[in-house]
């Protein structure tokens, strides 16, 4: 036996010596030098077996940032728990990954060698561990402690273990970079209401009744805390006001500060209100009235990321509400925009060194700070008028930026994934070794560790690829901080006409200015040269500041030589002054002009085109962002993406009141993105009427929904009751012009309906409608409406059931009311009602054939409106009821589809231009008369468009003057020669030629049956 042992004993001496020659051999192999191979070496000689330890080689070679560390750790490991080491080093995948950690972060490799006998199952739970089951574990338990310095020591405990599962779950990749912002953030959370609970448990907390709240500021608030930084605090109580209670809360805001300071998170409480210069704790009252009186752009923008997260939430929540007025400015403040670049280069020069502030990856070029300025700067200005960007969140954020039009969507997606990398380089610089740092590495080597650690691989190429992506990122960043910081593209370049110079500078002096305003082009000079006094001298009512007469100086000149190449620069001018005088002190709006050439030029051309449009301006000049965001505007969108759209806006808005205001204010918005691209030439006139009616719509259908929600509140509406709204007129046959009425029936269906129950609900929720639409608040009206075409005009009820609609139309309808249900559409409401009323409207329209007798009724009533509503004379025309105006050839088009619609499925049409074509492809006009007539019509809709745009008001009169019918012509694009009589000739050409057709079709249609067309 004793002689077994010892060849035994020989045998594994000799393979000990073996696997050692090995190792050491394996490691020249791997190119270990120096002290870095005889701590491979001693690695080796520690895991005893040359097959693991050739493979553990490999994986350092292979993995590790920085071998020297890996290899020092994993020494360290084996020396202490030997067996738990090498059992994770046999499993390839794990030893890869313990490896990687080791090597990329001294900070994890010192929590696992001090975490204690449990070390592995912690890597093996981090590395494997799901995103929802490591922050279910962020969950503090000190019921067990016997006083607050234990439970202060087990809360650090809790935080350094929770810390080191995110560490390394951040690290080997198994978590996103937002997940390890929202990881942290909880454990923050977590250790917060940990240590107030503390505190509150063991420290004289406020004895008068009065209530404490911990409020997250910047990161934390926004729950995207990095792996080392700063927690930004802020502490609120509400109680009596006095100096006990403010003792009181004093203290326990020092105690939370203490136990969260003591290993779990460095406090920060410098945005509190008035800074280092405040109490610690302030109350509710002190902090509102801090806010309202002394609150600075930097301060609203710190308040975005504002987040109650410990003690009373409830207060912290009524304080962030109540300063809702105070972040969110009703008018777009475009002067954050100065005061946000003058904060971000006070931040640049206490930075240090421009060698310092390139390295830096927060407040250097492109950097974090930066697009946390783009998002926040766009957030304060335009928040206000649109609640659903009210978001703390950065990537939320651009998600909405992008969705709703603030910036175009390519952009937000470029500015989130550039978000995502900076965060995530800024975790792999942090994760080192746990300093709170934002510097890239000088040093060449460093640099390629922090390469490895972001999964760029090993070697000079790693090194190459990682500061080539990173570049590319910041060059994005830094270039639109800078676009739209500082202010878009420069303008001015060009120096102003001599006769502009000349009017600005005599403009005090109207009579002198008016001869240069003539030499410019204005019609009208003398009065535009009292205008343009009124713009150089200011609002009377207002202190003419230097910083608003500086910019008009620059400006001026250069406005009057862009007035003069519109349409009507008189109009203009006139418009200008009084939108720069309602703006009055906000010299931000100025200065947008100023820095936006693009945006001004289409100011001013609306300025030039309508008073309508100008109007909304000078009652709301912050719809100026709709001309800014105007390049991002999509052409084209569907009713249904409206609709959409304005029920978000809806919900966001609150009561009753602002959802009012808000569908108000969704309409002029929608109503200017659609006027721009038609004066832009974008849209033709087809798609203009298109998206006026699918704006029509969203809007019916939301004011639809609000009504009956409003009725609901007070009244019980019955489950089955079904609702519809019929659109008549242009409504109807998708036809919408600016400021067209609506023309509605209301019908419902309540199947076995007793006592008109259903009549009398119904007829509630078609008044709050009318409401909702048509009563005037701070934003104005919605629509008008026009109900008089509903069965038995305004001698009927307001609302019709099914059955009465029905019978109404079989026994009583008049021709003319069958005439109206040819542009008939069901625009709201229930799908199934709508589709019994459209299989109704089919009868009653097209299973007859209009009698001789009946073309002879409509021809008749043609002739009743152009005498007494045409209203004709030699001052002005009627485009619409005048001889040969647009009604002439709407009867012509309704005439034939009742008197052919029974044989022609083609005139089952409802658009005016639609059934034209169909007249001719019936052959029930021949092609020339089909092709003219279109023209002709076309022609008077776009006189008419151009009409309408201009004022508030249905508009069909067209005055014949030459100083009234100029500008009207060269807004149809006739600029040259004599334009008003081009314009008043061609007309009339027109008007003709629909007059005969129109007679012709008339008179056949009288004295035939009806005729058999092939």
């Amino acid at each position: 036996m004793p002689i077994s042992f010892a060849i035994v004993g020989l045998i594994m001496v000799e393979k000990r010596v073996s696997g050692e020659a090995s190792c050491e051999a394996y490691s020249r192999h791997l190119r270990f030098e120096g002290p870095l191979a005889q701590l491979a070496a001693n690695v080796c000689r520690a895991i005893a077996d040359s097959d693991l330890a050739q493979a553990t080689m490999q994986h350092v070679r292979e993995r590790a940032p920085d071998e020297r560390l890996a290899l020092a750790f994993l020494l360290k490991l084996l020396e202490q728990s030997r067996e738990q080491t090498l059992q994770l080093l046999r499993d390839p995948q794990c030893a890869s990954d313990l490896i990687f950690c080791l090597g990329a972060s001294e900070l994890i490799a010192t929590g696992l060698v001090t975490y204690g006998p449990q070390w592995s199952s912690a890597f093996n739970d981090a590395r494997l561990g799901t995103v929802s089951e490591i922050l279910r574990n962020i969950h503090f338990d000190g019921s067990a402690a016997r006083d607050t310095a234990e439970a202060t020591q087990r809360l650090a405990e809790f935080k350094r273990q929770r810390f080191l599962a995110i560490a390394i779950a951040d690290l080997l990749r198994r978590f996103a970079v937002t997940d390890t912002l929202a990881a942290m953030s909880a454990l923050a959370d977590e250790c917060i209401r940990a240590a107030f609970g503390i505190a509150a448990s063991s420290s004289e907390t406020i004895k008068q009744g009065g209530d404490f709240c911990v409020i997250a500021m910047g990161k934390l608030g926004a729950e995207e805390l990095n792996l080392s930084s700063d927690i930004d605090l802020m502490f609120i109580f509400e109680g009596p006001d006095d100096a006990a209670q403010q003792e009181s809360a004093r203290r326990l805001g020092e105690v939370v500060t203490d136990i969260l300071s003591r290993n779990c998170f460095r406090v920060d409480l410098r945005l509190r209100p008035g800074g280092r210069s405040s109490p610690l704790v302030l109350s509710l009252e002190a902090a509102l009235r801090f806010y309202e009186t002394l609150g600075q752009t930097w301060e609203r923008a710190a308040l975005l990321r504002a987040r109650p997260v410990g003690g009373a939430l409830k207060l912290g929540k009524r304080l962030i509400g109540e300063l809702s007025r105070f972040i969110y400015r009703s008018y777009l403040d475009f002067d954050t925009l100065r005061q946000l670049r003058a904060m971000k280069h006070r931040i640049e020069a206490e930075a240090g060194s421009p060698e310092l502030l390139r390295r830096d990856l927060k407040l250097g070029y492109g950097g974090i700070r930066e697009l946390e300025f783009i998002v926040q700067a766009l957030t304060l200005i335009y928040g206000g008028r649109d609640p659903r960007l009210r978001t703390a969140r950065t990537l939320q954020a651009l998600e909405r930026l992008g969705k709703y039009g603030y910036m175009s969507s390519e952009r937000a997606n470029a500015l989130a994934s550039a978000y995502l990398f900076l965060r995530d380089v800024e975790h792999k610089l942090q994760v080192a070794s746990g300093l709170q740092t934002h510097r890239l590495p000088a040093d060449q080597v460093d640099l390629e560790i922090l390469a490895a650690r972001l999964g760029f691989g090993k070697g000079p190429e790693a090194i190459s690829l990682f500061t080539t992506t990173l570049a590319a990122q910041r060059n994005l960043v830094a270039g639109l901080f800078r676009e739209m910081l500082t202010g878009g593209e420069e303008s001015l370049r060009q120096p102003a006409s001599a006769a502009a110079v000349r009017a600005w500078r005599k403009a005090l002096e109207p009579t002198a200015a008016a001869a240069d305003l003539q030499e410019l082009g204005f019609a009208n000079p003398q009065p535009s040269a009292n205008q343009l006094a009124v713009l150089v001298r200011g609002p009377e009512h207002l202190r003419v500041r230097p910083r608003r007469q500086e910019l008009l100086e620059a400006l001026g000149p250069h406005l009057l030589d862009e007035i003069v190449a519109l349409p009507d620069p008189d109009l203009a001018l006139m418009n200008l002054v009084s939108f720069i005088n309602a703006v009055g002190a906000r010299t931000s709006f100025l200065e947008l002009l100023e820095h936006h050439p693009a945006t001004r030029r289409m100011l001013l051309r609306l300025f030039a085109s309508s008073s309508f449009l100008s109007a909304l301006f000078i009652r709301h000049p912050d719809m100026l962002d709709t001309l800014v965001r105007s390049d991002l505007a999509r052409l084209r969108r569907s009713a249904v993406e409206l609709e959409c759209e304005l029920g978000e806006l809806l919900s966001a808005a609150g009561d009753f009141e602002n959802r009012l205001d808000a569908l108000r204010a969704f309409g002029h918005q929608e109503f200017l993105r659609i006027a721009i691209a038609d004066l832009w030439g974008s849209l033709t006139l087809d798609q203009v009427q298109i998206e006026l009616t699918n704006l029509a719509e969203a809007q019916l259908r939301q004011a639809l929904g609000l009504a009956v929600a409003e009725v609901r509140h007070r009244w019980s509406v019955p489950p089955q009751l079904r609702l519809s709204i019929i659109g008549m007129g242009r409504l109807g046959a998708a036809e919408m012009s600016y400021n067209s009425d609506l023309d509605l029936i209301f019908v419902y269906d309540l199947p076995g309906e007793t006592a008109a129950a259903g009549h009398e609900i119904a007829s509630r929720i078609m008044q709050k409608l009318i409401a909702v639409l048509e009563a005037r608040t701070r934003e104005g009206y919605a629509y008008k409406l026009d109900l008089r075409l509903r069965p038995s005009g305004n001698a009927g009820p307001l609302v019709t059931s099914l059955e009465a609609f029905r019978k109404y139309h079989r026994q009583s309808s008049a021709v003319w009311e069958r005439q109206a249900l040819v542009r008939a559409r069901v625009i709201a409401g229930d799908e199934v009602l709508g589709q019994a009323l459209e299989q109704a409207r089919e009868e009653f329209v097209f299973n007859r054939p209009l009698a001789a007798s009946e073309v002879a009724e409509i021809a008749a009533m043609r002739m009743r409106m152009e005498k007494e509503i045409g209203a004709e004379n030699h001052q002005r025309l009627n485009l619409k009821q005048g001889r040969g105006g647009l009604v002439d050839v709407e009867f012509i088009t309704q005439m034939m589809a009742l008197r052919y619609g029974h044989q022609f499925k083609q005139l089952h049409r409802r658009n005016t231009t639609e059934l034209i074509r169909a007249l001719g492809e019936t052959g029930l006009l021949r092609q020339q008369e089909a092709t003219e007539l279109e023209a002709d019509y076309r022609f008077l809709l776009q006189l008419e468009n151009r009409l309408r745009i201009e004022s508030d008001q249905p508009a069909w009169a067209l005055p014949i003057d030459d100083a009234h019918l100029t500008p009207i012509a060269r807004r149809m694009g006739l600029e040259q020669g004599n334009s008003a009589a081009r314009l008043l000739y061609e007309l009339e050409e027109r008007r003709s030629r629909v007059r005969a057709l129109f007679e012709t079709l008339f008179a056949r249609e009288q004295t035939h049956e009806v005729r058999r067309v092939p």
